[in-house]
């Protein structure tokens, strides 16, 4: 797997032309690396998003997008004799991204920007810049795998499971999947990151980003510096008799146990529901928090099966699934119906979850391997 010397790669010009979104991480060095070595015709690409000097605390410490990442990223193209560029998306991010972050918040609810990020700029801004140099593939460092069929192309986990991030690439339509190459999903981390000590990679021992890479400090305190608080509120069971006050509803989410910094109760509080019209936060024991089921709306559907099913106006359709409602969560057994193309509901049959309204539900099939479909978990149950 390693790569003693640059000069060894030969570029095989029958092959289409790709841009790698670099991050500056291991993973995207590593993918880069791989196509490289396969003969592909590559342009490196660094996303300039966020700037945190403007928008962070004096203290935060950037983690992603810094001189220091852009600098690693270059360092790596430059080894392996592509092109970089640095490109700047701040205006999209902001728009796409971080006003729907902190919007989701303030209402109430769980966003999931990763999600927003690779729909709205990795895998549509980045797509469009990618043709200006001529390229038609885009290439990044998810653990994912993609599988071609007769029916079309389909989806797949990552190999390594605790890696795995198909969650996050629900929205992905069948003609971005068809021009699209995920070179690490079929690898381990450890597995990537010794491909990266053998050739040498100056990101091959980088540490792993955290999951909201443009927060540089707390969530809590991003969403009021960048949108504002709307002030202290009202703690209360489900019953509505006030337990305490809080710094504001964008500090907590459905399922949240820590923090609360409530005492007294006999069992562990959680938050069961957020009134955002009374700035009110619901607290009370795990089992308040159970649902026979949930709603979907805002449905993206990825499986060829599904999508010819949407298409012919098969509804109501049912099907028994895996459900995956939050990025570390390993997903359960369920039903879904589907009832038109932007919605559909989740019963429960083993077992069940936590959901946060807001948050992504993914639905892969019972194998736990492909995925199908998802969408926002809707805040009505």
């Amino acid at each position: 797997m390693g790569l003693e010397m640059e000069s060894s790669l030969k570029t095989d010009k029958t092959k289409p032309s790709v841009v790698v979104a670099m991050s500056g991480g291991v993973d995207s060095s590593v993918a880069a690396l791989l196509l490289a070595q396969q003969g592909y015709p590559l342009v490196g690409v660094s996303m300039q998003v966020w700037d945190y000097k403007k928008n962070s605390t004096e203290n935060s410490r950037a983690t992603c997008c810094s001189p220091a990442d852009f600098c690693d990223a270059r360092m790596v193209a430059s080894k392996l004799e592509m092109p970089f560029y640095v490109v700047d998306f701040e205006r999209t991010f902001e728009k796409e991204v971080i006003e729907r972050f902190v919007q989701t918040y303030q209402q109430g609810l769980t966003p999931n920007p990763c999600i927003d990020c690779n729909s709205k700029v990795k895998f549509r801004e980045l797509r469009e810049r990618a043709k200006t140099f001529g390229c038609d593939f885009v290439a990044t460092g998810h653990y994912a795998r993609i599988k071609q069929s007769q029916h079309g192309f389909h989806l797949l986990r990552g190999k390594d499971r605790e890696k795995d991030q198909s969650y996050f690439l629900y929205t992905c339509r069948q003609e971005e999947l068809g021009r699209t190459l995920f070179p690490v999903g079929d690898f381990t981390k450890p597995e990537i990151r010794e491909i990266a000590r053998q050739a040498g990679l100056a990101t091959a021992n980088k540490a792993e980003s955290q999951d909201i890479c443009f927060v540089a400090g707390s969530v809590q305190d991003f969403v009021a510096k960048i949108g504002g608080s709307r002030g202290r509120g009202s703690f209360v069971t489900k019953d509505g008799q006030k337990v305490g006050e809080h710094e504001g509803i964008h500090r907590f989410t459905v399922g949240q146990r820590r923090g609360l910094q409530l005492g007294g109760a006999e069992q562990p509080l959680y938050v069961i529901g957020i009134n955002a019209a009374e700035n009110q936060v619901v607290v009370g024991a795990r089992e308040d928090l159970r649902r026979e089921g949930f709603q979907i709306s805002e449905m993206h559907w990825v499986s060829p099966e599904y999508i010819q099913a949407v298409e012919q106006d098969k509804f109501p359709f049912s099907r028994d699934i895996i459900v995956q409602v939050r990025s570390r969560h390993e997903g359960v057994r369920a039903q879904v119906t589907v009832h038109s193309p932007e919605h559909a509901s989740i019963k429960w049959i083993d077992d069940w979850a936590p959901v946060s309204p807001g948050q992504a539900a993914v639905i892969y099939d019972t194998s736990n391997e492909e995925l199908l479909c998802g969408g926002r978990i809707s805040k009505e149950h």
